[in-house]
């Protein structure tokens, strides 16, 4: 019989990072081509070969000529050049400029011997075969030198710089075609029978692989290069070939799942079968169960298997080993912010998973399992064992997991189908939040949400304080029972039905649970709580619900049939104090478009 193994000793986790950074492997080289640059660490110093531009030409159009003979030029009183030709684009000068002539030059093309400046076209009149200036120039005038920007000899960058746009951009100016990079090369798998790739049919008891894709896609953010070999099953002599497999192709080997000590757990038996075990247990939540060691001679991490605490300790751990193997430590992405409530601790220390928007940091840990904790979480903030309690407003770090820009506003309420439509309309990214009415109010009266999205029916009181938060607009919706039958919506046969509800927070519950409870059936059972109204039709369109409710326009996008039983009014509502800043005037005027809510939208006073 198989024993269950117990983590005696749990290490720090600053001692756990010591000992894998201390084991850090070492970038190699690769030469890759100018396209396939960007992102990579430059690993050479770049020398140009070259002049940059290759020649003196016009950094205008115009007319090339001797600056000189344009001294005396007025206005009123033009100077007369003799117009000899015109310059190709990307050829040489088939002719030199003498005293008191001119040519025609295009931006960018070479200038013509004898001429040393450009007059712009706007000051400059041609008649017949004369020109005629309007204005002097002075030598070098509209003009770029040979080896202006960037001289023969010069150094243009330097080894350990991240290549962006700008910087392949400058490669390409001085005629590179190749560049050496540094490559760190991380295998990454996910074990656990109960997974299968992302596309393939699900079958019972069965997840998506989802670690496998976002720990590749952390690495290359980090600088390394990801190679994914998938699912590893739970079987001892497979997954010893998979990791072998992974140590063979790969600088550093990460897999997630199978890492705790239960019975079905065995990547740390493989681990000590085939190479060592340096730790197996770390002292922070959520990383106990993670474990350190080496397979075919290559450094292993053995990371969580929930996907949001596979993240969090892959930024603890995998992150800083592969930046400082690729020199991009001074990247790793960060932010300040101000916590939105407060936050107990648990006596240990904790990596608490946040989002960040319009400057507050909201935790929004549901659990290690949530896979909704992993849609909301922008990073983590690191609270010490000796801290039990931060305070709202408190200032924090947050950990990013990826580069994405913070969201300019905090859009918190009722679930609202055209909010995806105002927010395609903004020139920022918003994050929009959807707890119930009640909850979206409280956070704008708390200054944490910019915008709050209350649903209101007739006879309902608001559910916000009307001295601290203000209306600025609206509309008003059905609310339907939704089918795919039309023979079920008088609601005769609902108690042998699968009825799918919504969650306790959310207005429509209340609305939906008075509906029924006025048609006689106050005590249905539902078979599953919606968030939104696209999940309720698209139950319903899948099979997996017999009715639902929710607004029309989701029955009618899914072509199901409807019948209208309740309607209320969507409130928009925001702090005033709020009205004035950058990120909310965009919002309101886009909420008053005709081309957002069109003549659904309602002022509201």
């Amino acid at each position: 019989m198989t024993m269950q193994k117990e983590f005696h000793t749990l290490l720090s986790l600053d001692e756990a990072r010591r000992i894998v950074l201390g084991a850090a492997p070492k970038a190699g080289q690769k030469i890759v081509p100018l396209e396939e640059a960007a992102g990579r660490v430059l690993d050479e110093r770049v020398v140009s070969k070259i002049d940059v531009p290759g020649f003196d030409r016009a950094a205008m159009d115009g007319f090339a000529l001797r600056s000189a003979e344009t001294l005396e030029a007025r206005e009123d009183r033009p100077v007369a050049f003799d117009l000899v030709g015109v310059v190709p684009m990307g050829k040489r000068p088939g002719l030199v400029v003498g005293e008191g002539e001119a040519a025609e030059v295009s931006t960018g093309s070479m200038m013509p011997g004898g001429a040393d400046s450009v007059v712009m076209v706007e000051h400059a009149e041609v008649e017949g075969s004369s020109l005629f200036i309007r204005r002097p120039v002075h030598v070098g005038e509209n003009t770029h030198r040979a080896g202006g920007d960037v001289a023969f000899g010069e150094t243009v960058l330097l080894p350990g710089r991240r290549l962006s746009a700008r910087e392949v951009g400058l490669l390409a100016a001085v005629g590179r075609k190749e560049v050496k990079v540094r490559s760190l090369r991380v295998a990454v798998a996910s074990s656990g029978d109960e997974l299968v790739p992302p596309g393939a049919s699900l079958v019972p008891g069965a997840i998506y692989d989802v670690n496998s894709y976002s720990i590749a896609a952390a690495v290359e953010e980090c600088g390394g290069t990801p190679i994914v070999f998938g699912i590893l099953p739970d079987d001892p002599d497979a997954m010893a070939e998979g990791l072998l497999a992974m140590a063979e192709e790969s600088d550093l080997v990460l897999v997630s799942g199978s890492t705790s000590a239960g019975i079905g757990d065995m990547v740390y038996r493989v681990v000590e079968e085939l190479g060592e075990i340096k730790f197996h247990g770390i002292n922070f939540k959520p990383g106990k169960p993670t474990l350190f060691g080496t397979v075919g001679g290559k450094p292993l991490i053995g990371l969580p298997g929930y996907p949001t605490s596979a993240l969090t300790v892959f930024g603890q751990l995998a992150a800083p080993a592969i930046r400082k193997a690729v020199g991009t430590e001074h990247l790793a992405p960060r932010a300040r912010g101000r916590l939105a409530k407060p936050v107990r601790s648990e006596g240990r220390r904790q990596m608490l998973t946040v989002a960040v928007a319009g400057g507050w940091v909201r935790p929004v840990d549901k659990g290690s399992g949530s896979i909704t904790t992993l849609a909301l979480a922008d990073g983590f903030i690191d609270i010490p064992d000796r801290v039990e309690h931060l305070e709202r407003g408190d200032e924090v770090l947050v950990h990013l997991f990826g580069n994405a820009p913070e969201a300019a506003l905090l859009v918190e309420g009722e679930d609202c189908p055209k909010l995806e439509i105002l927010a395609a309309a903004l020139p920022f990214e918003i994050r929009v939040v959807s707890p119930g009415s009640r909850r979206g109010a409280i956070s704008a009266m708390d200054g944490v949400a910019d915008v709050a999205v209350v649903s209101r029916s007739a006879g309902s009181e608001p559910v916000w304080d009307e001295a601290v938060l203000e209306p600025v607009g609206g509309y008003r919706r059905d609310l339907v029972i939704m089918a795919k039958d039309p023979e079920l919506l008088d609601l005769e046969r609902i108690e042998d039905l699968r009825v799918l509800g919504w969650t306790r927070d959310s207005e429509m519950n209340r609305i939906f649970r008075k509906v029924l409870a006025e048609a006689g059936h106050p005590s249905v059972e539902f078979v599953g709580a919606a968030r939104s109204h696209a999940a309720v039709a698209a139950q319903v369109l899948e099979g997996r619900a017999d009715l639902g409710f929710g607004v029309r326009e989701a029955a009618e996008e899914a072509g199901l049939t409807s019948r209208k039983v309740a309607e209320d009014e969507i409130v928009f509502l925001v702090n005033p104090e709020k009205k004035g800043r950058d990120s909310t005037q965009p919002f309101l005027k886009a909420l008053g478009s005709k081309d957002i809510l069109g003549r659904d939208f309602r002022e509201l006073k």
